[in-house]
């Protein structure tokens, strides 16, 4: 599992992570009219759109990419992140979970 780093408290924010060597890029975007987190990723010319970030929930099982991202509740309360600070004031962290974490849940090897 690999930390997110330097989530700030901007509606709109892309994020590169190196990833197999190539690159995933993760676009991060708060609709403040809905109180919500959402993203959009994008490897190796697929696309994945639209995801809401919920905590401990794994966003993309049906994508079939070699990777998902997890959010942790860091009070312990299980709330989603809800307010545009929640990750720039650590109340909540995004995790991307890595192949062994992924095959771990899914219960099959997944193809990189």
């Amino acid at each position: 599992m690999i930390e997110i780093e330097n989530i700030s408290n901007e509606a709109l924010q892309r994020h590169v992570i190196l990833f197999e060597e190539s690159e995933i890029t993760l676009t991060l975007r708060y609709l403040s009219v809905v109180s919500i987190w959402v993203y959009n990723v994008e490897y190796k010319g697929k696309q994945s759109n639209g995801h809401k970030l919920a905590c401990l929930t794994p966003h993309m099982y049906s994508t079939n990419f070699p990777f998902d991202f997890i959010v942790r509740d860091n009070n312990g309360t299980g709330l989603d992140p809800v307010d545009i600070n929640d990750f720039f004031n650590e109340r909540c962290t995004l995790f991307m979970l890595e192949p062994d974490d992924i095959e771990a849940l899914r219960g099959q090897p997944v193809e990189i």
